[in-house]
């Protein structure tokens, strides 16, 4: 079974989410939170996508907030 740094399918369910690109093909995915869910590796080789997606999640907070 899909099990990505501890997140099986069903934790991330809630995360879950469709998206629709200019092409018109609807995609299944996770939004950031589940993303980043799966980016907690020891070492820490998502150590740069765990950023980004941390500041992506922050600046979209901070846009929901003001409007």
């Amino acid at each position: 079974m899909f099990n990505a740094c501890g997140e099986r399918y069903e934790s991330l369910l809630r995360h879950a989410q469709t998206v629709v690109p200019d092409d018109g093909t609807p995609v299944k995915t996770v939004d950031l939170e589940g993303l980043l869910k799966t980016k907690r590796t020891v070492p820490g080789k998502d150590v740069g996508d765990r950023f980004a997606l941390e500041r992506a999640l922050a600046e979209m907070k901070r846009q929901n907030s003001h409007g």
